[in-house]
């Protein structure tokens, strides 16, 4: 059996840049056109796309065009025959460009062209010339192949289950055609209905490593080929905004990643705040490691804080581009009130949707890190004003117990004339150094230091006992059995927040209240 025929085969490039308002690299008006020029030189077309930018929110930017087209037209007539047109355009901050290469319908005389091989979309494919890593196009592309399945343009019961197989075995051809060999092929995502002809989408939205947007379309009656035409510009626009979504969300994505490793750095923190004994003083290694994290939390928070503020400013711009996007098919559906643009809704009804339910749920996930990291900066002065105030109420002590120590072997020095035999007799006071006058003063001085040392051990001993019995005062008001809560962060960015409970004496049953986190798709 003879592999099937097409008839018409095109190409349509939807390419869009975000064009740039920065002195070094202002006004970018003709690198995206450029690029189209360089893919219609690979198929020995050297038209030039001159263009001419003008104040307004939706542009077209074509240098020569009329009041009827604003579209450029080229061809190249050989054994195959090359037609298309060029559609440049700026819509708001965004440079629009709309490339058809196609095969012709009829040739120069009018005549109906042949129909080809479904390898014809290989001819249509130079140097892969159409894909997104030679476009390069800053916001991304979609890729639009469109062909007639049969001569006579038309299918009438195409509906059917078996016809349906075969018109996505025919998509699926005419993609791996296009496609070159040695380049991985976008998986199919979805099929549906447009303008009263089959759709098939290739690529899937999430998956947005290499991502390649691509769909075909097989005509199978004359009105969708029309009204392609006449829609042109809106789909250029419904595209547009398309991909602005989907760029947005792949940035975004970006930041979650710098945000996951800034949330396990704040957990590092917290695992420091928490690893500090409660129940003692600390000592010098311990208050160390909580001046060094002082000085590193609040250098860490402003980082974190910063994140979350850049993935916020892609939540609205997403959120904006999805209400433009909705309001463009909109637009449509009352143009064509009959027509079933589910094709075009389920994108902004499913995957836009969920794109900004993720980053909202992000945003309040990682928000709890940043209250957190305030919320142990806090605690980490506080302790370290407690221990502050510990020492400095222990060297009051030892200063008061020192100062007792002093005055009592100052009293028995100064007593010791009255309790020491004072014969001068015995005295030799020429010589105060012989062995009677030595032994004198060695009692004194010996006496003295046995009163000192024990009226600081006894003046120590009681300070002491009286911090004892007002901490367990403390203790016993505040209640015996309380628990002790720490807040915790998660183990995973999949998890919530847990507080645990803990008994005081013994910490043996522990329990964490756990809750599922907010609708996230997989990452």
């Amino acid at each position: 059996m003879s592999p099937p025929k097409i008839y018409a085969p095109n190409v349509h490039l939807f390419a869009y840049q975000l064009r740039k308002e920065s002195d070094p690299q202002k006004d970018n008006l003709k690198e995206l056109f450029k690029k189209g020029e360089n893919i219609l030189k690979e198929f020995g077309i050297n038209q030039k796309i001159h263009i001419q930018d003008k104040p307004g929110y939706r542009v077209e930017l074509s240098a020569q065009q009329t009041e009827d087209d604003a579209s450029i037209l080229f061809e190249k007539w050989s054994d195959s025959p090359i037609t298309g047109i060029a559609y440049p355009v700026r819509v708001h901050d965004t440079f629009a460009l709309a490339l058809n290469v196609r095969r012709p319908e009829k040739n120069e005389q009018g005549i109906k062209t042949a129909d080809v091989d479904i390898d014809f979309f290989k001819r249509l494919h130079p140097s892969e010339c159409w894909m997104p890593s030679k476009v390069n196009a800053s916001l991304g592309q979609t890729l639009l192949l469109t062909l007639w399945y049969t001569p006579e343009k038309t299918w009438q019961f195409w509906n059917s289950r078996e016809d349906q197989k075969k018109l996505q075995s025919l998509a699926d051809k005419c993609l791996r055609a296009f496609i070159p060999d040695k380049l991985e092929t976008p998986p199919f995502y979805r099929s549906g209905e447009l303008f009263g002809s089959p759709i098939f989408e290739y690529g899937i939205p999430d998956e947005l490593e290499n991502y390649c947007h691509v769909l075909v379309w097989v005509f199978v009656t004359p009105e969708t080929d029309t009204k392609l035409q006449e829609e042109y510009p809106n789909l250029v626009d419904i595209f547009c905004y398309r991909a602005k979504i989907i760029q947005a969300y792949k940035l975004s994505r970006s930041v979650y990643k710098v945000l996951s490793h800034s949330y396990k750095e704040i957990k590092a923190e917290i695992a420091i705040v928490e690893s500090l004994p409660d129940d003692k003083t600390l000592d010098a290694t311990n208050l160390e490691e909580l001046k060094k994290a002082l000085k590193r939390i609040p250098s860490l928070n402003f980082s974190y804080v910063e994140f979350i503020r850049d993935l916020d400013n892609y939540r609205l711009p997403l959120k904006i581009n999805l209400q433009n996007y909705k309001r463009e098919i909109k637009l449509l559906q009352k143009k064509y009130p009959q027509e079933d643009l589910r094709f075009l809704e389920n994108f902004s009804d499913e995957n836009a949707h969920i794109f900004e339910e993720q980053i909202q749920a992000d945003l309040d996930y990682f928000a709890k890190g940043s209250d957190l990291l305030e919320k142990a900066l806090d605690a980490i002065r506080g302790r370290v004003e407690i221990e502050q105030a510990e020492s400095d109420r222990n060297l009051q002590k030892t200063i008061q117990s020192v100062g007792f120590g002093i005055g009592a072997a100052g009293v028995v020095a100064t007593s010791a004339p009255y309790w020491i035999d004072q014969n001068p007799e015995k005295i030799n006071i020429d010589k105060p150094f012989t062995s009677t006058s030595l032994n004198t003063f060695t009692a004194v001085i010996l006496f003295s230091f046995i009163a000192g040392l024990g009226a600081w051990g006894i003046a120590s001993g009681w300070m002491y006992r009286k911090s004892f019995i007002a901490g367990v005062k403390g203790r016993l008001s505040g209640g015996i059995g309380n628990n002790k809560t720490q807040v915790s962060l998660p183990s995973s960015p999949g998890q919530p927040i847990n507080t645990i409970s803990q008994e005081p004496e013994a910490a043996t049953n522990t329990t964490e209240t756990k809750r599922e986190d907010s609708a996230r798709p997989h990452q």
